[in-house]
């Protein structure tokens, strides 16, 4: 198994930082990396199919990726989506780890990581490691970003 990972630590509370990243309506309000996304239900749940698009690169924009929600812990703040059984790539799957850990003082360690399994895990991390790692930071900053500024508002009264 390959994987990439990328974590920080949000001035902000882990359900507030949970609450910004499972409201996906909001993404192309603050997030660079996946400017669309969009639940084929109205709810977050174990076997819920997605579609995408994320810029991998900050030239290149990848269409219509087709995805799944493989797990849901809401009292971990954690969900996963990985590869669509139904129309994923062949000879490839991916889970996307997102995990919000509470920390002392209304802090939060975010942590996003990504594994591949499958005869062409080898190669697609080979050619894509290295770009999902920056367009993980720029998602980690954009969500820091985001989120500070409402925990901001919040701690202001409005």
């Amino acid at each position: 198994m390959r994987r990439v990972e990328y974590a920080l630590v949000i001035n902000a509370p882990a359900a507030l930082v949970w609450e910004v990243i499972v409201d996906f309506d909001a993404y192309p309000e603050w997030n660079q990396f996946t400017p669309h996304i969009s639940l084929a239900s109205d709810e977050l749940a174990v076997g819920a199919e997605l579609d995408l698009d994320c810029w991998i690169t900050e030239e290149k924009l990848l269409r219509d990726e087709h995805e799944v929600i493989l797990a849901v812990d809401r009292e971990r703040f954690a969900f996963c989506m990985g590869t669509s059984r139904r129309r994923g790539r062949p000879g490839i799957r991916s889970q996307r780890w997102q995990i919000c850990e509470p920390l002392e003082g209304d802090r939060t360690r975010f942590v996003n990581h990504e594994s591949f399994e499958g005869p062409l895990a080898p190669l697609v991390y080979f050619l894509y490691a290295g770009k999902l790692r920056r367009a993980f930071r720029r998602y980690g900053q954009d969500l820091k970003r985001r989120v500070e500024s409402l925990s901001r508002a919040l701690r202001a009264g409005g």
